[in-house]
């Protein structure tokens, strides 16, 4: 193989690589909502912006929250990152997953989970979604 196919190889393989998955969707449930998600792009050390849809499966107020994984250290809790929803049909929802600094090491991925709003009490969630 000549060095400038070598070459053209190499950097096809790379660009391929560096692609990010932002068509990997996840699906997010827990006993008062249920939704999919996913990175509309790349995702940074800071986090990761991102989509998808959520309903109620009690008609009760939900909501994302996330979280950045991070292979240096404690994951970053971000908290919430959507708007409420108490539509038992799916909507639009998502927003930025973004820690509250920068971290020193470039993030794993990121996990979303459903909030449930209690009012006067702290909001429940359930489980983290799988890394996306």
């Amino acid at each position: 193989m000549s060095a400038k196919r070598f070459l053209k190889v190499g950097v096809l393989t790379l660009s391929l690589v560096a692609l990010p998955s932002a068509a990997y969707a996840v699906n997010v449930s827990s006993n008062d909502g249920s939704g999919t998600q996913s990175r509309t792009g790349s995702l940074s050390n800071g986090g990761a912006t991102v989509t998808g849809s959520l309903r109620s499966t009690t008609g009760n107020t939900v909501y994302y929250a996330g979280r950045i994984q991070l292979p240096c250290g404690a994951d970053d809790n971000t908290g919430r990152y959507s708007s409420n929803t108490s539509s038992t049909s799916l909507v639009t929802r998502g927003g930025s997953i973004q820690g509250t600094f920068l971290h020193s090491c470039a993030a794993d991925g990121v996990k979303s989970r459903i909030c449930k709003v209690n009012n006067n009490l702290p909001d429940g969630c359930g489980s983290d979604s799988l890394l996306y």
